[in-house]
């Protein structure tokens, strides 16, 4: 049935390259469809593949036998929470066979995480700063979404390039204080021209914004993107 089947850009094995669970083995399921299109994301255009329910679970058992074992089956995108017909059996599925499930997502589709939280174990929350995406903001769906997210281990990624307005990070990292003061805050860096970490202008800024954003929060952290780095994928 149409319920049963999605778009699947690839599976695969590597290390967790982002947050707080860096270097891990995860096994990844990239999910091709999102639901915003923010201006740095190196996923657009990659083309999605139909999966349905058992193939996409054989994949993932053939996957950890041959290259595991895995911390977590890492749900990504994308944004899974789009594919939530198809997300919700496979999670049960996954969680059945003894998977742990690691859930990447943008942080907005709050009525989507209320039908899966229970089935994660670790919700990975982007914050989306406007004047980053070029989107428009989305402090009120993500206020709502670090709410419900708190049932299960959670941490809260925003990527920064040097068009953060500050006025914005300050109404962010307020937000969070004021829905999960305990929750860990890591800053991604990225621009166009070379890789975040290697732009120094970039990362003195990010100092400056950690800085600020202990002033609000109690654990903020620098996390350049490791596969980056390694130049894996």
């Amino acid at each position: 049935m149409a319920t049963q089947v999605a778009a699947i850009s690839e599976i695969f094995s590597s290390l967790q390259g982002e947050g707080t669970h860096l270097g891990e083995r995860h096994l990844f399921v990239r999910f091709e469809r999102c639901n915003i299109h923010c201006e740095y994301c190196d996923e657009l255009g990659k083309p999605g593949f139909d999966f349905d329910l058992d193939s996409t679970v054989e994949s993932i058992r053939r996957l950890d036998r041959d290259e595991g074992p895995h911390a977590y089956v890492s749900l990504t995108g994308g944004e899974p929470l789009m594919y939530l017909p198809f997300l919700k059996p496979l999670m049960e599925r996954l969680k059945a066979l003894g998977f742990r499930m690691y859930l990447e997502t943008n942080g907005i589709l709050w009525k989507a995480l209320e039908q899966v939280v229970r089935l994660s174990d670790v919700v990975a929350m982007d914050v989306k700063p406007a004047s980053v995406t070029k989107e428009r903001p989305f402090l009120k769906e993500h206020e709502r979404f670090l709410a419900i997210a708190l049932e299960k281990e959670t941490f809260v990624k925003m990527v920064c390039s040097k068009s953060l307005d500050q006025r914005e990070f300050q109404d962010l990292c307020v937000m969070i204080a004021h829905t999960a003061p305990h929750v860990p805050l890591v800053l991604q860096p990225i621009t166009r021209e070379v890789e975040g970490h290697e732009d120094f202008e970039l990362m003195r800024l990010l100092g400056e914004l950690q800085t600020i954003g202990l002033g609000i929060l109690k654990d903020v952290r620098i996390v350049p993107r490791l596969h980056k780095i390694l130049k894996i994928r």
